[in-house]
């Protein structure tokens, strides 16, 4: 598992802030109101890169003309193909599809936009990846327990995965030992910031993970 590839398919980079950060924040399904101050505290300690919902684009853009010159926004979720065509408008920077179709990837790959499908087993991650994904979607990742990503990376080798779900900074640390090229982090980092929680709590999460990327860089 890592970020190299094992055949000749032509895959679209991941954005560079995903493969430096290392941590895309996973955002709640909530309105834009509830976002502004949870995402401020979150790129005020370097999380800079956020997966929106994908069910509503007014968000999006409202997100992207608030925080994009700080920050890079991805879209996560279930797109219909057909539906899919202003959000690939408003400017995501990659998207983490669930059961995306063939037409969808298709779309976002024409558009220029990076896909990471979702899969688990090491059966699916590594179809996923013969099928020319750009990299493949883990989830949800804490089924597999903290041995996992080792043993995906075993299995699946030279696939750059994005774990997500469930995971805190333990997990995070063994995905990213085991080559993953960044986390997908939900409730574990945005807990309930965005649904009239402590934004203080936030800030100190931020830093857990923040610290646990800058520990294995040194």
């Amino acid at each position: 598992m890592s970020s190299e590839p094992t055949s000749e398919v032509e895959r679209l980079p991941l954005p560079d802030p995903v493969l430096t950060s290392r941590i895309v924040a996973v955002l709640p399904d909530v309105p834009a109101s509830d976002l502004f101050a949870p995402l401020e505290v979150m790129v005020q300690e370097k999380v800079t890169v956020f997966s929106l919902p994908s069910s509503d684009v007014e968000r999006f853009r409202t997100m992207t003309t608030v925080f994009g010159a700080r920050a890079t926004f991805g879209i996560h979720g279930v797109l219909d193909p057909a539906g899919s065509e202003e959000l690939i408008a408003a400017g995501m920077a990659f998207c983490l599809p669930v059961a995306a179709s063939a037409q969808l990837l298709s779309a976002l790959r024409q558009a220029g936009i990076p896909a990471a499908p979702d899969a688990l087993t090491p059966t699916e991650v590594r179809a996923a990846w013969a099928a020319g994904a750009d990299a493949v979607q883990v989830v949800p990742a804490d089924m597999g327990g903290t041995s996992y990503p080792e043993r995906l990376a075993e299995l699946a080798p030279g696939v750059a995965c994005l774990p997500r779900g469930g995971l805190g900074s333990f997990a995070m640390r063994q995905w990213l030992k085991a080559g993953a090229v960044a986390v997908c982090m939900d409730d574990t980092l945005v807990g309930d910031a965005c649904e009239g929680g402590t934004l203080p709590a936030l800030r100190e999460r931020c830093r857990s993970v923040r610290g646990v990327v800058t520990d294995l860089q040194n």
